[in-house]
């Protein structure tokens, strides 16, 4: 197990004091982007391909695709975050942005399975009911700070919440400089990893919980990944009844503290148009819990992506086993409730 303990020396171990503004993070849409979509659009409803069934070649964009390419390059090997602004979103019908949407994020990578319900193109609005634990991207309440699966995660908004619902992200090498500048011997459980609960979500012939340990932190290739889900790190303890450590603990404490540091995690308002693209094994990303709007066409909703990047990041083996090879196994479940008297498996 490699452990760096120098300084992270790149773009991607930003703070949210190095930007001035949005516009040091931003790439803002033009009308030749908005022509180009609106012409690859009219290609594929004369084509009549369905969402799932389309590729990059059938949303063809060689109008822009220097522009893409400079986004993507920006994602994966720069400072992992691009906040693509002006989304034509009153121009177009929910499914019509939904495929531009999509179209854009195939030039970036593939679609991957987010849920077993097989949603590639993910739903990010409250569903949940009182009683009921259900995933966090379809609740209300806050999420901690946390990465999601495979390369490259988007979120596209197109309603906010009456209140709340503030985005923030915050960069993985800019807390591993911070824990290796002043707390170097918390560096070890965080490479060790965790075991983690699976949440009802388990593929096939895998346990409720993990029988392996996914590193926090570690480097494959020259680059560092990161995985984190505190909600589940717990969980897997809690349910085995095998707590942490107190050095297990702390670590993960020291990670979440430093992630929320006023100088360290950057927090904003997702404006409707505007859609953020980050490095998933970079940077993490959360919000803060928000109370929408009685009526159903004004509820707060963003579409999520979650892309595997070609070629894909090279990774831990256990990191990518824990997120699989084509994102979440599907099982063909209307719902992401967790029961855990479902689960026929012994933890």
């Amino acid at each position: 197990m490699k452990i760096e303990t120098g300084q992270i020396d790149h773009p991607s171990a930003w703070r949210s004091s190095d930007f001035q503004s949005a516009d040091d993070y931003s790439f803002d849409l033009t009308s030749r982007h908005l022509d180009a979509f609106a012409r690859a659009l009219d290609e594929v409803r004369a084509d009549s391909v369905g969402l799932q069934e389309l590729r990059s070649d059938h949303f063809a964009l060689p109008e822009i695709a220097d522009d893409l390419a400079s986004i993507r390059q920006q994602i994966l090997h720069g400072q992992g975050l691009v906040l693509v602004r002006g989304f034509p979103i009153s121009d177009y019908s929910e499914d019509e942005i939904g495929m531009i949407y999509w179209g854009m994020g195939l030039h970036f990578g593939h679609g991957v399975s987010q849920s077993p319900m097989g949603d590639r193109l993910g739903y990010v609005t409250d569903v949940s009911r009182p009683g009921e634990r259900e995933r966090g991207y379809r609740s209300a309440q806050e999420l901690r700070l946390h990465t999601d699966a495979d390369d490259i995660v988007g979120l596209l908004c197109l309603r906010q919440s009456r209140s709340g619902g503030l985005s923030r992200l915050a960069s993985a090498p800019a807390i591993h400089n911070q824990i290796a500048a002043t707390r170097p011997d918390l560096l070890e459980p965080l490479y060790n990893g965790f075991r983690y609960h699976w949440f009802g979500e388990e593929p096939p012939g895998e346990p409720p919980i993990t029988d392996y340990r996914v590193p926090v932190f570690s480097w494959v290739d020259g680059c560092l990944s990161m995985c984190f889900l505190r909600e589940f790190i717990d969980m897997a303890a809690e349910d085995r009844n095998e707590p942490l450590s107190d050095v297990e603990i702390e670590a993960l404490d020291l990670f979440e503290a430093i992630a929320m540091r006023e100088d360290i995690m950057l927090e904003f308002m997702h404006e409707p148009g505007n859609a953020f693209f980050i490095n998933n094994y970079t940077v993490l990303h959360s919000r803060t819990e928000f109370q929408d709007w009685p009526e159903q066409d004004r509820r707060r909703l963003l579409l999520r992506l979650w892309l595997k990047a070609e070629p894909a990041r090279a990774i831990h083996p256990m990191l990518r086993r824990y997120y699989g090879d084509d994102g979440m196994h599907v099982d063909g479940r209307s719902s992401t409730v967790y029961d855990p008297e479902k689960s026929t498996a012994t933890i």
